[in-house]
């Protein structure tokens, strides 16, 4: 059979997930992930009172994407955007770009003025992408410091200290918010 040149055309249709949608996501999206985590993580975003709204993009009735958009419980005017994956085929077909235009609207709908998303400093292709759909970098310092304990006991009380470290930063932050 000789190569034959054709050409495929479809509709990319964003819309609200649903229960049904979690083995063509298993299967196109997650294919890593057990199907049973993944239809529990859909159930929990499609219950009443969730916070989370998740989005697919399907093409011919099959969903090939997903983003999640997740309202922030202390501030209604923020909304955080993530699980944002792409079927390897459908990539370069600008899928993501309707997935993030969707996420933008619904969460405007919801009262949003802000979307945030975290990612790790070695993301660097994935921070660009953001960017390039208006994403700004937030100067932000996240320390850390990882404990060493030899006993149970000498875990616990460092468990204590950093509630306690955790409350006074908490009460000094919000001093330096009021004054």
């Amino acid at each position: 059979m000789a190569n034959q040149d054709f050409s495929l055309s479809g509709a990319v249709k964003v819309r609200p997930a649903q229960q049904k949608d979690a083995a063509p996501l298993h299967q196109f999206c997650f294919p890593e992930k057990d199907e049973k985590e993944i239809t529990d993580a859909l159930k929990a975003d499609l219950a009443k009172g969730s916070q989370t709204h998740r989005l697919v993009a399907e093409v011919s009735g099959y969903p090939i994407g997903q983003i999640s958009v997740k309202e922030d419980a202390n501030d209604p005017e923020i909304a955080t955007v993530g699980d944002l994956v792409v079927s390897g085929p459908f990539r370069q077909l600008g899928v993501a770009d309707h997935l993030m235009a969707a996420a933008e609207t619904t969460a405007a709908g919801e009262g949003a003025k802000t979307l945030e998303i975290e990612l790790p400093t070695s993301e660097k292709s994935v921070i660009q992408r953001y960017k390039d759909w208006g994403f700004s970098e937030k100067p932000l310092v996240v320390l850390q410091k990882e404990l060493e304990a030899d006993e149970a006991d000498e875990e616990t009380d460092a468990e204590e200290e950093q509630e306690e470290q955790s409350s006074e930063t908490g009460t000094e932050q919000q001093t330096l918010l009021e004054d």
